[in-house]
């Protein structure tokens, strides 16, 4: 075989693409999936360093605000569970305060009452104890005050002395006890309860986890999709090289190892009458 007509891996390569109606279309293909394999690839390691920094910004953050709470109250659930308070409060502060008609002083109460709560959650968690006191005497006071405004105060239908005001006694201070309940209730999940940065530091944490994991899912797939091209693409140069070359095995190593390097790294020189266009 004269040198000019003896084939090489170059020369089957450009046959292949110059003429096989698919073998264009199979490389571009394969190179298409590479790269979106190796671009998911990249995002993959980017979603992992953010989910890993938003993790540790997570911790370090609970370190410094929580550093001897080991289950403190969920931020979200907590503050479902002072709404219901609030509403329980509410309800109560009617009843003792003379129904609908003074829905203004309840609400008024009630903020009074989480007030209350929330100093004294705060003053609890700084251990200052003798302001802990002094807002539950005033709250002690409160609940006095309001049960003698029901047991005093006029009720249709209720007589102003007798045996039923003592019952209207009791009753506004079952009611006030009630009241003082779920307020110190309110005050002890306040204290409890997780700040809201970190409840947010948590929720960026799991976002970016959530991320991390979705563009994981994406680089497997793209990963399946670049090997399955490259296969079709790498079993068409062997059958060409196997037809041309016959039994040299080298020569069809070579052709395969080629169509590898003109896969990963662009399209090399051929010889200049076979060169892609």
């Amino acid at each position: 075989m004269q040198p000019e007509n003896r084939q090489t891996p170059a020369r089957i390569l450009g046959e292949l693409l110059l003429n096989h109606p698919e073998a264009a279309s199979l490389l571009g293909t394969a190179a298409h999936w590479r790269s979106l394999a190796e671009w998911s690839a990249a995002t993959a390691r980017r979603k992992l360093a953010a989910a890993q920094a938003a993790r540790l910004a997570y911790e370090e953050l609970g370190h410094l605000l929580e550093p001897r709470r080991r289950h403190p109250v969920n931020f979200a659930a907590g503050l479902l569970l002072l709404l219901v308070l609030g509403l329980g409060l509410v309800m109560l502060d009617l009843i003792e305060l003379g129904g609908l008609r003074s829905a203004l002083a309840a609400l008024a109460a009630t903020a009074v009452w989480l007030t209350g709560a929330w100093l004294a959650a705060v003053a609890a968690r700084q251990r200052r104890w003798t302001l802990v006191a002094a807002i539950t005497g005033a709250a002690l006071l409160l609940g006095l005050l309001l049960a003698a405004l029901h047991g005093l105060g006029p009720h249709p239908g209720w007589p102003a002395a007798g045996a039923r005001l003592r019952e209207r006694i009791v009753f506004g201070t079952l009611i006030g006890g009630f009241i003082l309940v779920l307020t110190a209730g309110a005050a002890v999940l306040m204290a409890h309860l997780e700040p809201a940065s970190l409840f947010m530091a948590r929720r960026r944490w799991r976002r970016a986890h959530t991320a991390h994991e979705a563009a994981v899912h994406l680089q497997l797939t793209d990963v399946e999709m670049a090997s399955v091209a490259r296969q079709a693409w790498l079993s068409l140069v062997r059958a060409q090289a196997s037809t041309v070359a016959g039994d040299d095995e080298q020569l069809v190593h070579e052709t395969a190892a080629l169509a590898a390097a003109l896969l990963e790294n662009g399209r090399p020189g051929f010889p200049a009458p076979l060169r892609i266009p």
